[in-house]
């Protein structure tokens, strides 16, 4: 990938107003509140658990200054404490199920859904409440510093792993791969936030599909290794 092509992708943009499209005056369109209202609850639902959800939050680009017509919106349930290991396994499978049977979308911005515990650690500089119709964190027009020749470097650095990992057959080589990505993303949020080269990486990779490629070939060879074929 040209340097050139990947600074333009991560190009900041911060723009005088809140995406006109969802907002009024600081606060959400009455329209595309109480659709996302209806969303969170059919995603509750769909999770099949009884969630103790305290609050229903907007964060990412969309509660910020910084969206583009392409950003997500990010809608976030807000369940007590910090989910057990057992409990965030369940809410990862059911977001990645859920966005794989659904294509919603509010005012042309598709719609992530999550579940996610008070108390972990949240890496966004704007959140707000749809219960209490108020900022959580509110945003502010503030350019980011990104290291242009650090993200170049580290995402060249983890293509070419993965795209190496991809033509191995080894599962546990490949989930060291998945694994080693992961935490790179986890330790930039919690060193500098989401405009961390670590996390910017991360972003690139998934645009370009190459997460997608990991955890497709992972399900490929567990499915693999437990099937067992027929006789000759």
């Amino acid at each position: 990938m040209l340097l050139r092509e990947l600074l333009e992708s991560l190009s900041v943009t911060v723009n005088r107003e809140l995406n006109p499209r969802l907002w009024r005056e600081g606060e959400l369109d009455p329209e595309v509140k109480a659709k996302l209202l209806k969303i969170a609850q059919h995603f509750e639902q769909f999770v099949g658990i009884d969630l103790p959800v305290k609050d229903i939050t907007v964060t990412g680009s969309n509660a910020n200054y910084t969206w583009t017509q392409h950003s997500d919106l990010d809608l976030h349930l807000i369940v007590p404490g910090t989910p057990t290991d057992e409990d965030r396994e369940l809410y990862s499978a059911k977001k990645s199920l859920w966005s794989e049977q659904h294509d919603i979308r509010i005012r042309g911005h598709e719609v992530e859904c999550y579940v996610q515990g008070e108390d972990e650690p949240h890496h966004s500089t704007g959140v707000y409440s749809l219960s209490n119709d108020a900022w959580v964190i509110e945003p502010e027009k503030v350019e980011p510093t990104i290291d242009d020749n650090a993200v170049d470097a580290k995402y060249q650095d983890m293509t070419r792993l993965i795209q190496l990992a991809l033509t191995n057959s080894e599962l546990a080589q490949l989930e060291r791969v998945k694994n080693r990505v992961t935490k790179m993303r986890k330790a930039g949020l919690e060193r500098a936030g989401e405009w961390s080269t670590e996390n910017l990486v991360f972003k690139e990779l998934r645009r370009h599909g190459l997460i997608d490629q990991l955890a497709d070939r992972i399900r490929e060879l567990e499915d693999q290794e437990l099937s067992l074929e027929n006789r000759k």
